[in-house]
């Protein structure tokens, strides 16, 4: 799997570890906007540094990579709030939301091993039927979660539930060609 290389941005990191360790807030621009975050732990997915960090309240994930002009504010400290916490060591992805979304998926015979030996969605469940496809059900964040996987996998893979998720994976497929 290629790795992001955070080049530039070690500096960037090693502030960011130390800032977690010792609960101090962070004072960054993050897609042209000016940030103020308590950061909780560095997350490794998929090849990306993620910065979890609670801003104005909400949990979020920032792309060590994009986090800009960095200032950790060594006067200030935060209490880490458990459920923050409790919630990122139950995640097993980047994407932090309060709702979710369940996603079912056919699967075809083709491709099922796939999708059967290792998760590659979140909380995936999966049921074979005779003909040899799985219905997956998986819950999302966010649209922008499933649509790379199920892209991916097209033509072998068709979002069932929800319809309109279908319909913008259609209308995404077809303004690229």
């Amino acid at each position: 799997m290629p790795h992001e290389d955070l080049g530039g941005n070690t500096r960037t990191f090693a502030a960011l570890q130390q800032a977690i360790g010792q609960h101090h807030i962070c004072h960054f621009t993050y897609k042209a906007k000016p940030r103020i975050a308590h950061p909780y732990r560095l997350i490794h997915k998929n090849g990306v540094w993620y910065l979890a960090a609670e801003e104005a309240g909400r949990l979020k994930n920032f792309s060590v990579a994009l986090i800009e002009a960095l200032q950790v504010d060594h006067t200030q400290h935060f209490t880490p709030k458990r459920a923050h916490l409790d919630y990122i060591a139950n995640k097993d992805d980047v994407w932090f939301t309060e709702q979710t979304t369940e996603v079912l998926l056919r699967v075809a015979p083709e491709i099922a091993h796939y999708f059967a030996r290792r998760q590659l969605l979140p909380q995936q469940q999966q049921r074979q039927d005779s003909d040899g496809s799985l219905l997956v059900t998986t819950q999302i964040n966010h649209i922008n979660q499933l649509l790379p996987v199920v892209r991916y996998w097209l033509p072998h893979v068709r979002i069932v539930q929800p319809k309109a998720w279908e319909e913008e994976l259609v209308r995404g497929w077809s303004k690229r060609w």
